[in-house]
Protein backbone atom coordinates (compact mmCIF):
# COMPACT_ATOMS: atom_id res chain seq x y z
CA UNK A 1 0.00 0.00 0.00
CA UNK A 2 1.20 3.39 -0.84
CA UNK A 3 0.45 6.30 1.37
CA UNK A 4 -1.85 7.92 -1.51
CA UNK A 5 -3.97 4.66 -0.72
CA UNK A 6 -3.96 5.03 2.82
CA UNK A 7 -5.08 8.73 2.36
CA UNK A 8 -8.11 7.23 0.59
CA UNK A 9 -8.89 4.70 3.31
CA UNK A 10 -8.59 7.74 6.06
CA UNK A 11 -10.61 10.07 4.40
CA UNK A 12 -13.22 7.35 4.04
CA UNK A 13 -13.44 8.01 7.98
CA UNK A 14 -13.53 11.68 7.86
CA UNK A 15 -14.02 13.12 4.42
CA UNK A 16 -12.09 16.07 3.87
CA UNK A 17 -10.24 15.94 7.31
CA UNK A 18 -7.46 13.68 6.42
CA UNK A 19 -4.03 15.63 6.10
CA UNK A 20 -0.55 14.58 5.89
CA UNK A 21 1.68 15.97 8.39
CA UNK A 22 -0.37 18.84 9.73
CA UNK A 23 -3.70 19.90 9.88
CA UNK A 24 -3.44 22.90 8.55
CA UNK A 25 -4.55 23.60 4.92
CA UNK A 26 -3.58 26.91 4.37
CA UNK A 27 -2.08 29.80 6.33
CA UNK A 28 -5.52 31.25 7.77
CA UNK A 29 -7.79 28.15 8.23
CA UNK A 30 -7.34 24.92 10.03
CA UNK A 31 -9.45 21.77 10.47
CA UNK A 32 -12.05 21.79 12.92
CA UNK A 33 -11.62 18.74 15.10
CA UNK A 34 -12.29 15.86 14.63
CA UNK A 35 -9.79 15.37 11.95
CA UNK A 36 -6.49 12.49 11.39
CA UNK A 37 -3.18 13.60 10.50
CA UNK A 38 -1.09 10.80 9.26
CA UNK A 39 2.82 11.20 8.29
CA UNK A 40 5.38 9.08 7.59
CA UNK A 41 8.21 8.29 10.10
CA UNK A 42 10.62 5.64 8.91
CA UNK A 43 11.27 4.26 5.52
CA UNK A 44 14.05 1.47 5.38
CA UNK A 45 14.85 -1.30 2.85
CA UNK A 46 14.43 -4.69 3.75
CA UNK A 47 15.21 -6.82 0.80
CA UNK A 48 17.70 -6.53 -1.70
CA UNK A 49 18.72 -8.22 -4.84
CA UNK A 50 22.03 -6.88 -6.82
CA UNK A 51 23.13 -5.13 -4.26
CA UNK A 52 20.08 -2.75 -4.91
CA UNK A 53 16.69 -2.78 -2.49
CA UNK A 54 13.12 -4.04 -4.01
CA UNK A 55 11.51 -3.84 -0.43
CA UNK A 56 11.04 -1.27 1.14
CA UNK A 57 9.47 -0.60 4.70
CA UNK A 58 7.44 1.81 6.22
CA UNK A 59 6.21 3.07 9.15
CA UNK A 60 3.15 5.60 9.27
CA UNK A 61 1.82 7.61 12.20
CA UNK A 62 -1.74 8.22 12.39
CA UNK A 63 -3.36 10.75 14.84
CA UNK A 64 -6.81 11.25 15.12
CA UNK A 65 -7.83 14.60 17.11
CA UNK A 66 -10.83 15.32 19.07
CA UNK A 67 -12.39 17.38 21.23
CA UNK A 68 -13.11 14.86 23.74
CA UNK A 69 -12.78 10.81 23.62
CA UNK A 70 -14.55 9.75 20.83
CA UNK A 71 -14.95 5.39 21.22
CA UNK A 72 -17.27 5.51 18.16
CA UNK A 73 -15.18 7.20 15.64
CA UNK A 74 -11.83 5.24 17.47
CA UNK A 75 -13.57 2.08 16.70
CA UNK A 76 -14.64 3.64 13.37
CA UNK A 77 -11.38 4.02 12.08
CA UNK A 78 -9.76 1.17 14.08
CA UNK A 79 -12.60 -1.26 12.02
CA UNK A 80 -11.44 0.61 8.48
CA UNK A 81 -8.02 -0.09 8.79
CA UNK A 82 -8.24 -3.53 9.85
CA UNK A 83 -11.14 -3.92 6.98
CA UNK A 84 -8.19 -2.51 4.59
CA UNK A 85 -6.04 -5.40 6.23
CA UNK A 86 -3.68 -2.45 7.88
CA UNK A 87 -2.72 -3.89 11.50
CA UNK A 88 -2.12 -1.04 13.69
CA UNK A 89 -0.57 -0.84 16.89
CA UNK A 90 -1.91 1.77 19.49
CA UNK A 91 1.50 4.13 20.50
CA UNK A 92 -0.71 6.74 22.63
CA UNK A 93 -3.42 8.53 23.80
CA UNK A 94 -2.65 12.23 25.43
CA UNK A 95 -4.23 15.40 26.16
CA UNK A 96 -3.54 18.95 24.84
CA UNK A 97 -3.12 21.74 26.04
CA UNK A 98 -6.73 22.96 24.71
CA UNK A 99 -8.19 19.56 26.70
CA UNK A 100 -8.53 17.98 23.01
CA UNK A 101 -7.15 14.50 22.81
CA UNK A 102 -4.66 12.60 20.33
CA UNK A 103 -4.87 9.06 19.99
CA UNK A 104 -2.24 7.83 17.69
CA UNK A 105 -1.46 4.83 16.27
CA UNK A 106 1.14 3.07 14.24
CA UNK A 107 0.99 0.77 11.23
CA UNK A 108 4.11 -1.03 8.92
CA UNK A 109 3.54 -0.93 4.95
CA UNK A 110 5.42 -2.29 2.56
CA UNK A 111 6.23 -1.03 -1.09
CA UNK A 112 7.70 -3.42 -3.42
CA UNK A 113 9.98 -1.51 -6.08
CA UNK A 114 10.84 -4.31 -8.76
CA UNK A 115 7.40 -6.16 -8.82
CA UNK A 116 7.64 -8.51 -11.57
Amino acid sequence: MKLEDLYSVLKEVLPNKAFYGTNAYDSTDNASMPFIVYQEVTKRPSLYSDNKPDIYKSSVQITLVTKAKDTKLEKKLERKLLDKGLAFSLLSESHNADKSLNRTYEIYMEEILNAK
